[in-house]
């Protein structure tokens, strides 16, 4: 999981004003631009801001990304693969959260799906 300077420094409103795309990558790290987030992607689907929202969480902010279903896999991954589900703009990667590593196959009729993701923001604290 990681989280890009570009949301560190604008917060997650910046999430729902510019992703556009959800990937479910084999094996990205946070070093990976979009070009080769796209490459490791074995599905993909679109969003919208709709598909964030915000909530307390007592004194924290819960961040949802709406989950997608029934998504025509592109690629293949094996138990050992980390998968995670990398959120994108239409220029550059964003935010990514852990998914279930399993086998995904793309035979045909195969659908994969992406669940929602919950991303807590704490409230600030001494360290």
């Amino acid at each position: 999981m990681f989280t890009k300077l570009v949301i560190k420094q604008n917060g997650y409103q910046y999430l729902k004003d510019n992703v556009t795309v959800a990937h479910l990558c084999k094996n990205p790290s946070s070093a990976d631009g979009l070009a080769t987030i796209q490459s490791k992607s074995i599905a993909t689907t679109l969003l919208t801001g709709t598909d964030v929202s915000f909530s307390a969480s007592g004194n924290d902010l819960l961040v949802t990304i709406n989950g997608k279903s029934g998504i025509d896999p592109s690629g293949v991954a094996a138990s050992t693969d980390d998968i995670q589900v990398v959120y994108c703009s239409a220029s550059e990667v964003l935010v990514s959260v852990d998914a279930n590593d399993r086998d995904i196959t793309n035979e045909d009729g195969d659908t994969v799906d992406i669940p929602a993701a919950q991303i807590y923001v704490r409230e600030i604290s001494a360290v």
